[in-house]
């Protein structure tokens, strides 16, 4: 992402392009004329005639604003704060200076005199200035809001993700070193798949990474697992041929198979088995599109709760309800042998969205 459009990602003022922007502001539009004409003619003398004229004459004024606004905004994301609210303050004054002469010259009928009031101009100026300057702060304020909330879900990401690292390297570090006594050769090869492993772990510190990514990092750690463990472990991956470019928190997969390992296959003294499946559901009307990965072991029947286990499980949710808010969810469900984990992942996100949009 360049300068510019990082900047146009925290340009306070939104995006007005969209159906849901130009709706929100012909119901609001609409409601300040209704306010209006009750305070100056009441409930009881309410004209609609009026009502239909100053409600045409609103939605010119507001939907043109809008238009420029959205067209004008790249270019005001590149000038400072006090500029760019000026410029949009200027659009809006603008816009009403020549529609309000416009209606006029070629509307009469909307005010009670035929000669151009000058007035009236400036009284509909004064009213955009107005009403444009307090949703200019409401802009501002949800830009301010929302960017103190990104920093703060960074903040939280990194760390939990440096609450995680540490965990896994010292894990993994010891798997290395019980096998230096026993197989030289086999703890050399780990070696250098845990070389690879900390490469992909440590060359981006950015809190996201590609579905695709976490499941190859999750299959990397369960080789080195298989290599330690042998015969007593026993792994399966049932994974389509395409995986879907999910944006997910990295460091998701690991924790949840190290927790199989350590407090599942471990304990048995016969080993047991891990299954990693990922799956697409779909709802009746195919509008709630989502993908399941779930993972199921083996397990004692009298395992006693670790701290690992509730450590990595409330990290993992907490990140998933951070990025996909209610859309994802993690779920987990046991019976007197097997431990079963669910994690409900969105089919698409905004940030796969602007993604896309880039390529």
């Amino acid at each position: 992402m360049d300068k510019h459009n990082k900047k146009l990602e925290s340009f306070f003022l939104p995006d007005l392009c969209n159906v849901y922007a130009v709706l929100v502001l012909i119901i609001l539009s609409e409601t300040l004329v209704i306010a209006l004409l009750l305070v100056e003619s009441g409930l009881v003398s309410f004209q609609w005639e009026r009502f239909a004229s100053l409600s045409y004459f609103v939605q010119w004024v507001a939907l043109l604003s809008v238009a420029l606004l959205c067209q004008s905004r790249r270019f005001m994301a590149r000038l400072s704060l006090p500029w760019a609210v000026c410029w949009a303050m200027s659009l809006l004054l603008l816009v009403c200076f020549v529609i309000s002469y416009m209606a006029e010259s070629l509307f009469p009928f909307i005010i009670s005199e035929r000669q151009i009031n000058w007035m009236w101009i400036l009284r509909n100026m004064l009213l955009s200035a107005i009403f444009g300057a307090m949703g200019l702060r409401y802009f501002y304020v949800q830009s301010q809001w929302r960017l103190k909330s990104q920093a703060e879900l960074s903040s939280r990401l990194q760390a939990l993700q440096a609450s995680i690292r540490p965990h896994f390297f010292f894990n993994s570090l010891n798997t290395v070193a019980s096998l230096i006594a026993t197989d030289p050769e086999k703890a050399e090869n780990m070696l250098v798949d845990l070389s690879s492993l900390f490469r992909v772990v440590l060359k981006d510190q950015d809190a996201h990474v590609d579905l695709a990514a976490e499941l190859e990092l999750g299959r990397r750690y369960m080789n080195i697992e298989q290599e330690r463990l042998g015969n007593r472990l026993v792994v399966e991956w049932h994974l389509p041929d395409q995986i879907p470019h999910i944006q997910v928190p990295q460091l998701l997969l690991q924790p949840l198979l190290e927790n199989t390992i350590y407090h599942g296959i471990q304990p048995l003294l016969e080993g047991g088995k891990v299954s990693i499946s990922l799956a697409r559901i779909t709802d009746s009307d195919e509008k709630d599109r989502r993908w399941v990965l779930m993972i199921e072991n083996d397990k004692s029947e009298t395992v006693v709760k670790s701290e690992g286990h509730q450590i990595s499980l409330p990290n993992i949710a907490m990140r998933l309800e951070a990025i996909f808010g209610e859309k994802a969810a993690l779920n987990f469900a046991q019976t007197a042998n097997q431990y079963r984990v669910m994690v409900e992942l969105p089919e698409y996100n905004d940030k796969n969205h602007k993604r896309s949009d880039k390529k």
